[in-house]
């Protein structure tokens, strides 16, 4: 079965990249440009995992995170960092911005095969 995830972030250059990135690595993936759609796309069940940019503000990404908590099947969260500086939220996963590390996280995450 093909993990589907869930990239939300505010800049659509780097949405699109990740976007590219991840199609192509084999995954299904549903982008949300705004909070509003990222609360509605991660209502539905087949959502397996939430991809959030650094871009998003730290309000919403509490938001999001309280709310794939709440799902009956457990949605882990990435947090992509903009630096390893970056604090990592509570309940999240923090992942480099560098597309291999990125893909490579998500495979150990989803349990595929790594790059």
């Amino acid at each position: 079965m093909i993990p589907r995830i869930l990239s939300f972030g505010l800049d659509i250059r780097l949405m699109s990249s990740r976007t590219m990135v991840l199609s192509g690595a084999g995954y299904e993936v549903e982008e949300a440009l705004s909070a509003d759609m990222a609360l509605k796309l991660m209502e539905v069940d087949w959502i397996d995992l939430t991809l959030v940019c650094h871009t998003v503000p730290p309000k919403v990404l509490r938001i999001l995170v309280a709310m794939a908590q709440k799902k009956k099947r457990p949605m882990p969260v990435l947090f992509i960092r903009r630096s390893l500086y970056d604090d990592i939220p509570p309940n999240c996963i923090g992942v480099e911005n560098d597309p291999v590390t990125l893909l490579n996280v998500i495979a150990k995450v989803t349990r595929r095969p790594s790059v």
